[in-house]
């Protein structure tokens, strides 16, 4: 079994800690930032402890399937998710929180443990890619679907 490995993901968005939240819960507006370009995502999610989420995320170059479970939801502070990327039998966990930093920011800490060493830098440049279209999307005000 090769060592475990974390990617982590810090970004201010100019959106309060609950709007921010809201995206992370809502499919259609998880749709909208998920996917690491130049992909495109479909979601569906059960935003409650033991409800599922599933993001099809299309590229290029093929499909990617991610399946995960809710464990935790603490609106509007925190989220996390058993992480599976099929064929891996093996979850990781995603914990996504939400601290005010003032102004009507929030700080978005991603955290993404239990991760093969070798998957780490791979997931933290997807991760990185998605909170800076969150941020846009933030920035802009960008209603669901936009």
């Amino acid at each position: 079994m090769s060592a475990q490995a974390t990617a982590r993901v810090e970004r201010v968005l100019p959106a309060p800690p609950a709007a921010v939240y809201a995206r992370w819960v809502d499919a259609e507006r998880l749709a909208a930032f998920i996917c690491p370009p130049p992909g495109r995502a479909e979601v569906q999610a059960d935003p409650r402890v033991g409800g599922e989420l599933r993001i099809v995320m299309t590229f290029p170059d093929g499909v990617r399937v991610i399946e995960a479970t809710y464990l935790t939801l603490d609106p509007p502070h925190r989220l996390t998710l058993a992480w599976r990327q099929p064929p891996s039998i093996t979850d990781s966990v995603v914990t996504v929180t939400f601290e005010e930093v003032g102004g009507g920011e929030t700080l978005m800490t991603i955290l993404h443990t239990r991760l093969p060493q070798p998957a780490r830098e791979s997931y933290q440049g997807g991760w990185g890619s998605i909170a800076e279209q969150l941020a846009q999307l933030s920035a802009s005000g960008a209603r669901p679907g936009a």
